[in-house]
């Protein structure tokens, strides 16, 4: 297995990792990130997976009573009965998990269990996920079984036991048995749950139960990343590179095979992923299954060196559920043992852009548009200061410096309602006497859509231009509006080297209003409903700012009415990782799927904090008939309206 791992790129550093094992012990003991989603079914795996672990010493125990004459631990004393209360509560509990799981899996077949068409997922997974599943519950229920009833055993030749409360309860059935008949149950239950083990071993590893190790391995090797999809420079002028992007197994780097093996099988990423959940080809889930189950296939031959046969758009995602990931971050963020799916997509897409030229059509269009333009609309650069018509707006090119960068961005300069959101902000930090300034027509795209697509060129090209420019003014502090701006300006522009502050407007705002350096009226009468933006809560960690400022213009009768899915669960718009440029036929729109939520709170108000959210809201608006009814607004906006 770990040969397996040892031939991806971007070698683990093992020594690192040992030195993490505080990190690894914690997420094991706590079993803490399995409440990230599921909290119900969480508590009984955890409970399943204390009780397992408890059982490591429970059979080293077990093995000095049988193999040593006369063996007890500590008789007698409050230790040993201490152990033995433990050991039965702990026993109950795993046994009515077992059961519980064995129901929902096999009885009532609970569907997020499933992976569903037209998702790609390997034939042999679809049989031998329920086989293992089957098989590791049917051994932990008679292996944990057999050791409570030999307990139940011992309590009936010994007597009751106030220790064993569960044990002692069981021990009344065998009322009327001879004592030879007790020992000989004890034995024989003593040899079926030691021998299950001997038994169950060497199917162990072939099975996803190889995660109770290598899960808490795979949070020890953790990358730390400055955000999310926030990947490795590439060099491009290294002319000994063959490959750029992933497009064989051995491609990917050691860190994600060993995913493979960490994974637990449990479609929690899938159950808020955008694509899979309007019908797309993508799950995050099946994309480390198929990993797994390509492993055991092919362990032997891939383990000694041999290249993998097939290009990993046959066989771990279609090439379809590559361009559908949106880049949300939700199936890295609720993963229980650490995996990170949408980097293995992200770097399929540098493969098929850099090496393939295989990409949507309309991707294309956005990249040309880009290097020409500077901006993915294909517009003027000589037009993307007219936003500022009629307002004061200051220029760099005329200040020559200021504490703050305003960064529009190619929205808020070019895209009508983004322009609002533009003017809006200029307002709000005109009133509050901020120093700032704009680039005007001297600013160019961040290269966010590029670099999510998978072109690492116009990416990178994009960057040098604007730090270029952000060298000539001294610019250290940025404040944006645009969330893509705001991660790949912090994140992606700072794996390059740049260090940059970089704030997005509700923070900016919600401190100004704080600071009572503007004091917008509460005049909003009638409830409203937010949506988070994926880059600025699960990439960047803020959910309270908009919030906060949102609060700010609601009178005391108007509250925050929030979706179904808000928040760390909250649901995609389905424009971000370059989808707002193209479109996947199929499946429903992501978009709608989202707006529909904001239909069901009954509000007319939705507010976001995104240029690329308010696109989507107002395109959903209209589709689903709700143009007239339905109002989308930023939260700038409705500051600035009641400055």
């Amino acid at each position: 297995m770990f040969k397996v791992i040892g031939r991806g790129t971007n070698p683990i550093d093992w020594k690192q990792v040992m030195k993490n094992w505080p990190k690894g012990l914690a997420v094991f003991i706590s079993q803490k990130t399995l409440f990230k989603t599921r909290p119900v079914i969480g508590a009984i795996h955890a409970g399943v997976a204390w009780g397992f672990t408890l059982y490591l010493l429970v059979n080293i125990i077990d093995i000095f009573y049988g193999m040593i004459p006369g063996f007890h631990f500590f008789p007698n004393h409050f230790i040993g009965d201490f152990y033995r209360f433990f050991v039965d509560v702990f026993t109950i509990i795993v046994l009515v998990g077992i059961v519980l799981f064995i129901v929902r899996r096999f009885i009532q077949k609970d569907k997020l269990l499933v992976t569903n068409e037209p998702v790609l997922i390997s034939d042999k997974a679809k049989i031998g996920i329920k086989r293992d599943s089957l098989i590791v519950g049917m051994f932990i229920l008679f292996h944990i079984g057999f050791r409570f009833i030999g307990a139940s055993f011992e309590v009936a030749i010994n007597g009751p036991d106030w220790s064993q409360p569960g044990a002692t309860l069981v021990a009344s059935l065998w009322d009327g048995l001879s004592p030879n008949a007790l020992i000989f149950g004890e034995h024989v239950s003593w040899w079926m749950a030691l021998g299950l083990i001997l038994l169950f071993i060497p199917y162990f590893p072939y099975s996803k139960h190889a995660h109770l190790f290598m899960g808490p391995l795979n949070y020890m090797a953790q990358e730390s990343r400055r955000s999310l999809t926030t990947l490795e420079v590439m060099d491009l002028e290294d002319e000994q590179l063959e490959q750029f992007g992933a497009s064989k197994l051995e491609h990917l780097p050691q860190k994600e095979l060993l995913d493979g093996y960490a994974c637990i099988m449990c479609n929690r990423c899938q159950d808020i992923c955008p694509a899979y959940q309007t019908g797309k080809e993508l799950s995050p889930s099946a994309i480390e299954i198929n990993k797994r189950y390509y492993f055991n296939e092919n362990m032997k031959e891939f383990s000694n060196g041999a290249e993998s046969a097939d290009p990993l758009s046959q066989w771990m995602l279609s090439e379809e559920a590559a361009w559908s990931c949106t880049t949300c971050g939700f199936c890295i963020d609720a993963c229980p043992v650490g995996n990170e799916p949408m980097i293995d997509i992200l770097r399929v897409r540098q493969n098929l852009v850099l090496m393939e030229s295989n990409f949507p059509r309309d991707a294309m269009e956005v990249f040309d548009k880009i290097e020409n333009y500077g901006n993915p609309w294909g517009m003027s650069p000589q037009d993307r200061e007219k936003w500022t018509d009629g307002m004061d707006v200051p220029k760099m090119r005329d200040k020559g410096k200021a504490e703050y960068l305003y960064w529009a961005g190619c929205s808020g300069a070019y895209d009508d309602r983004g322009k609002d959101i533009s003017r809006s902000v200029a307002k709000i930090m005109n009133e509050a006497g901020v120093d700032y300034a704009i680039l005007g027509n001297e600013e160019s795209c961040t290269g966010d859509s590029a670099r999510r697509i998978g072109n690492e060129y116009l990416f990178q090209m994009q960057a040098t231009q604007n730090l270029e420019t952000f060298e000539k003014y001294g610019v250290k502090k940025i404040i944006t509006q645009c969330p893509h701006c705001l991660t790949t300006l912090k994140n992606d522009y700072g794996e390059i080297g740049a260090d940059l502050e970089v704030t997005h407007h509700s923070e900016f705002i919600s401190q100004l209003i704080k600071e009572k350096k503007i004091n917008p009226d509460n005049t909003i009468d009638e409830d409203i409903t937010f949506h988070d933006a994926c880059y600025v809560g699960r990439h960047h960690g803020e959910y309270d700012a908009p919030r906060e400022v949102l609060q700010s213009v609601l009178s005391k009768d108007a509250n925050i009415v929030e979706m179904e899915r808000n928040k760390e669960q909250s649901f995609c718009c389905g424009a971000g990782g370059g989808n707002m440029w193209y479109e996947i036929k199929s499946g429903k729109r992501i978009n709608v799927e989202r707006f529909e939520e904001a239909i069901d709170t009954g509000v007319k108000k939705v507010a976001t904090s995104c240029n690329f959210c308010m696109i989507m809201m107002e395109d959903a608006r209209k589709v689903t008939g709700q143009d007239e009814s339905m109002e989308v607004f930023d939260i700038a906006e409705l500051v600035a309206e009641r400055l």
